[in-house]
């Protein structure tokens, strides 16, 4: 009986022994990498370099060709350009203050033409005084109050005619936005983009380099491009 006992302790204590063995030599055993799609069995993730005997590809190696993305028709977007420098131009109401500018320009100009010719006069009569006599000096001194009053309204109407430029630019600028932003919103448009004018075939100095800096839509198909329309209800 005492020695079926010992037969019986000895067979457990040799079971658990194997059991004690498998589970270290499972520890011991590393877990295969996890592996994408396609990818091959223990091939290395991007956080590993390649194996000795693996080759990295160089730079002389021919770039794969990509193919239009067929799902690109499928986004939610309607995108538009638009040509400001054209709307500008054909837009009427440029022509039309381009019309009240030029009459007071012109207005202008005869003043100051007129104090110029005052100008040369009193010049010529000083050139017949007597140098120190009280009629030169009085000519001499209303000469010089009317080369101030000229070189004076030559500077404030240059001034005049920048701000004035800017302020009816801004107001058309601003006519010709609302206008975009109302079509967008009725034809369903996400986008409208700013297109830009054809470059100059002729570009002197560094008229090249601003025309291409400043351009922000490189291509677009025509049939997005929206300019005419919005000419068409700027003119209504």
């Amino acid at each position: 009986m005492k020695t079926t006992g010992v037969i019986i302790g000895i067979i457990i204590i040799g079971i658990i022994g194997c059991y004690s063995a498998i589970i270290a030599q499972d520890d011991a055993t590393p877990l295969p990498r996890p592996t994408t799609a396609g990818s091959p069995v223990g091939a290395p993730d991007s956080e590993h370099t390649a194996p000795p005997d693996v080759k990295t590809p160089s730079a002389d190696t021919p770039a794969i060709e990509i193919k239009p993305n067929p799902n690109i028709a499928a986004f939610p977007f309607k995108v538009g350009v638009v040509n400001i420098a054209e709307v500008f131009d054909k837009y009427s109401k440029t022509k039309e203050y381009e019309r009240i500018l030029q009459k007071e320009k012109e207005r202008e100009e005869l003043l100051i033409n007129e104090i110029k010719m005052k100008i040369k006069k009193l010049r010529e009569e000083i050139d017949v005084l007597s140098l120190g006599s009280e009629l030169y000096r009085e000519k001499s001194e209303e000469s010089a109050k009317e080369q101030a009053r000229y070189e004076y309204r030559a500077k404030t109407w240059n001034e005049h005619i920048k701000n004035k430029v800017n302020e009816q630019t801004l107001k058309l600028y601003k006519e010709i936005r609302e206008t975009i932003t109302k079509y967008a919103v009725d034809n369903g448009y996400t986008f409208i983009f700013k297109s830009d004018p054809t470059l100059s075939s002729t570009p002197q100095g560094d008229d090249v380099t601003q025309q291409i800096s400043i351009r922000t839509v490189l291509y677009a198909p025509r049939e997005t491009d929206i300019t005419e329309d919005i000419i068409k209800i700027l003119n209504k």
